[in-house]
């Protein structure tokens, strides 16, 4: 069964997605009807898998390229009760009554809308190398930024030291190298949020009670 795909207009043309019955999917792959229904309510709640409904809102019908791609990445092999094969035989899901021509363009319609996938899921794993560059810019500006705040605390060490000498000292170096650490650590979640105060992390409960300021 043929189903057309609805693509942007400006996109270039595309072979129609060919959908199988659950029925046929759970033959093709040698496992329960029930199986392959579970799993496909799965991707349609997590991954958007197309299907087709019917009045009542059933799915009758499921794209099999999506749902193949689907499964060799997110589903369990140890739920499935059979191997299945990595793409469907080139007769199915051709009646045997169907015509050579219909089951090739079938084929050709099922490893088509795999490289679809395939490119689009590739794509979206792309980074620009000047996007890469300009973060490691701003993370190296927000971490040295915030390690340039150390001699701030020189009065309290010196402190420390008169007071409780080498054994404080140590103690209270360790505590500002943890708050320093949350610090950059707060300050990098929301560079990576892209709020504009990244470079400026509120103070964590240590830094208000020591009142350290840039």
């Amino acid at each position: 069964m043929l189903t057309p795909r609805a693509d942007a207009v400006d996109a270039a043309p595309v072979v129609a997605a060919v959908t199988m019955k659950i029925a046929e999917i759970a033959t093709r792959d040698g496992i329960s009807k029930q199986a392959v229904s579970k799993r496909v309510r799965s991707f349609v709640r997590d991954h958007d898998l197309e299907v087709t409904r019917n009045g009542r809102g059933e799915i009758v019908g499921v794209n099999v390229a999506q749902y193949d791609h689907l499964r060799e990445r997110y589903a369990d092999p140890s739920k499935a009760q059979a191997s299945a094969p990595a793409k469907p035989p080139p007769s199915s899901p051709v009646k045997p009554d169907d015509s050579y021509d219909e089951a090739l363009r079938l084929k050709t319609s099922y490893e088509a809308e795999r490289k679809r996938l395939e490119l689009e899921e590739l794509k979206g794993q792309l980074v620009r190398i000047a996007v890469v560059r300009d973060a490691l810019a701003g993370v190296g500006e927000i971490i040295a930024g915030i390690i340039d705040r150390l001699p701030n605390a020189a009065d309290d060490l010196a402190a420390t030291v008169a007071r409780d000498g080498t054994h404080g000292l140590r103690l209270a170096i360790g505590k500002e190298a943890a708050r320093l650490r949350r610090d950059i650590a707060a300050a990098l979640t929301r560079f990576a949020l892209g709020q504009p105060d990244a470079a400026a992390p509120a103070p964590t409960d240590d830094a208000a009670a020591d009142a350290v300021l840039l």
